[in-house]
């Protein structure tokens, strides 16, 4: 006696093929969220990176040029405004990372506050504008002494 082969039956087909297109139209519609929020995380640790950089290059100038001209003569600010908020926005150092050239609508500041007679606050913050047009933004904080 011949053993009977089993094929798949047209209802089996159907559903496979019913089954693989739902998996592709979630996967399909799943892919732009993704590409969105990773073009979002790109976006901020670029800003991220701005800051420390320029969070870095405050603290290596020390207490006493954290005024608009100490400032100003290392190349950490634009022009204006020359009372803090300091911004930082189109900057041309040498390495040409300013935030308007490196964010969608990027925007930096530095704030110089006096905290105490011999300690400043200084901010970073860098802004830029995301896929839906909302301000997104990075600050970092630190204290500098008057050693």
């Amino acid at each position: 006696m011949r053993g009977r082969r089993r094929a798949f039956t047209l209802m089996e087909v159907v559903l496979s093929i019913f089954l693989l297109a739902v998996v592709a139209v979630i996967f399909g519609a799943l892919f732009p969220i993704g590409q969105r929020l990773s073009g979002g995380a790109k976006w901020r640790a670029q800003a991220l990176m701005l800051a420390e950089r320029r969070m870095e290059a405050v603290k290596l100038l020390g207490y006493g040029n954290l005024t608009y001209d100490g400032l100003r003569a290392y190349g950490l600010i634009d022009a204006s405004p020359n009372t803090s908020p300091f911004s930082f926005t189109n900057t041309d150092d040498a390495s040409n990372e300013s935030p308007a050239k490196m964010l969608p609508q990027g925007t930096g500041q530095i704030v110089v506050e006096d905290v105490a007679w011999d300690v400043k606050r200084v901010i970073v913050r860098v802004g830029w504008r995301d896929a839906n047009g909302r301000t997104q933004t990075v600050e970092l904080r630190t204290l500098v002494t008057n050693l």
